[in-house]
């Protein structure tokens, strides 16, 4: 298959995912102008993390990665309870990096700007897109696939991997480069955290909270957004903490998960691990952070 073929397989792929044709003509300029044409999947490498970003919707600030952890920013005026403070603090990773509020349903980031947001990360431009991706995040999300994957490493062999996952995830040549590239991923991330004593036999990630904590912001820049009313943002985002509460034992718990999913999505980088290691301390220490205001065991 020669890179042309290659690539008209990738842009059926993205409609197949439901993307309009105008965002997927506009991904498909910015990437042809990235990349030399040949005869190679080479081109189609160089870009999958842009491929990886695009569909897992992490919408990080990449100039915030590089930056030294700033203020919390707190809604004076929010009238959460603390219980309803607690729940948006769950999706405090991403949140403090992208600079919003951090105890209230808003995001204290402008309308227009939600709804731009929410339009080039995720599709997602009415009350039904909306929800159509709350119940795919909730009942299954990109945690399926990475039990798949985490069974595929706990294989004899790297080969042995591989045919699993062909067979279980992989269905064409463009979902094997992008199951490959996380199986990659995945490895990397578990030597990382491992090197650095994150995890070990009584601490391991979780990836549910790639997706919850997804649904918690979604929610939050739905509401901004005007694609749902305050109480329906509330219901969404505490919907979650029943299975968060079960499923992590401290807040530093939930941000190494989300910080491992997102090295298994995005790859590992060393600039943004760092990044996210210096924002989960200073959240864990600033006196006036919800994590430590807000306890994880009520």
């Amino acid at each position: 298959m020669n890179s042309q073929q290659y690539m008209e397989l990738y842009w059926q792929q993205l409609k197949d995912l439901g993307l309009s044709n105008e965002m997927i003509n506009l991904y498909r300029q910015q990437m042809e102008q990235s990349m030399n044409t040949t005869d190679q999947l080479l081109p189609f490498a160089e870009n999958i993390k842009q491929f990886n970003q695009f569909f897992t919707g992490d919408d990080a600030d990449e100039e915030a990665l590089s930056r030294e952890p700033e203020a919390v920013l707190l809604n004076k005026t929010s009238l959460l309870t603390q219980e309803q403070q607690w729940a948006v603090a769950c999706g405090a990773d991403l949140a403090f990096l992208n600079g919003q509020y951090l105890n209230d349903i808003t995001t204290g980031i402008s309308k227009q700007d939600c709804r731009q947001l929410l339009s080039e990360w995720w599709d997602i431009d009415s009350p039904e897109e909306l929800y159509d991706m709350f119940a795919w995040l909730r009942e299954s999300g990109h945690r399926i696939d990475y039990d798949i994957i985490l069974q595929a490493i706990n294989s004899v062999s790297m080969k042995e991997s591989k045919a699993f996952l062909r067979e279980y995830i992989a269905a064409n040549e463009l979902e094997e480069a992008v199951v490959m590239e996380r199986l990659r991923n995945t490895r990397d991330a578990l030597e990382l955290f491992r090197s650095k004593q994150l995890i070990h036999d009584k601490l391991q990630p979780d990836m549910l909270i790639w997706d919850f904590a997804r649904i918690i912001n979604l929610s939050r820049a739905g509401f901004d957004a005007g694609h749902i009313g305050y109480e329906a943002a509330i219901e969404q985002i505490m919907s979650c903490v029943p299975v968060i509460r079960r499923t992590y034992s401290s807040w530093k718990h939930l941000s190494l998960s989300y910080q491992f999913a997102r090295c298994v999505w995005n790859g590992v980088e060393e600039d943004s691990f760092q990044a996210l290691q210096n924002n989960m301390n200073y959240l864990l220490q600033t006196p006036d952070s919800p994590w430590v205001v807000l306890p994880w065991k009520a």
